[in-house]
């Protein structure tokens, strides 16, 4: 069996479900209900290079949702938030250490990036809610 590291960062290598569940470990009941979070996102498993390796981007006509980025043992979240996404988000229940993320980011023609790291409950709890607000809003 290979590491985490060299599943998701071969080209020739689809981490399936078995090598997600390893790579993932206790993160990979919160990967199953991010599936679930994000609606009728559709999602597909894309390589970045062998740099940033695989990534699970959640699209739809064209334009991201999120992607999942794994880890050992965990995955980020990275989005780019909206203006007025980001006034949504900035006046919800996130943890201040993420308000002051996103109020320091630098704006990008795609929007404000965001990343959030999910490697426990926590970190889940936040990904519910920008996951939950950003669906909403771009339905």
């Amino acid at each position: 069996m290979t590491t985490n590291g060299d599943v998701f960062h071969r080209k020739d290598v689809l981490p399936d479900s078995l090598m997600r569940k390893r790579g993932l470990g206790t993160a990979h009941r919160f990967y199953e209900e991010l599936l679930i979070l994000a609606g009728d996102f559709p999602c597909e498993w894309k390589f970045y290079g062998a740099r940033y390796g695989w990534m699970l981007k959640f699209a739809r006509k064209g334009k991201a949702l999120l992607y999942l980025i794994p880890r050992e043992g965990a995955f980020l979240i990275s989005c780019a938030v909206r203006e007025k996404e980001k006034e949504a988000l900035l006046a919800g229940k996130l943890p201040a250490k993420v308000k002051e993320e996103l109020r320091a980011a630098k704006r990008y023609p795609e929007g404000y990036p965001l990343r959030l790291l999910v490697e426990g409950e926590a970190g889940m709890k936040t990904a519910r809610l920008v996951v939950g607000m950003l669906r909403t809003m771009r339905t």
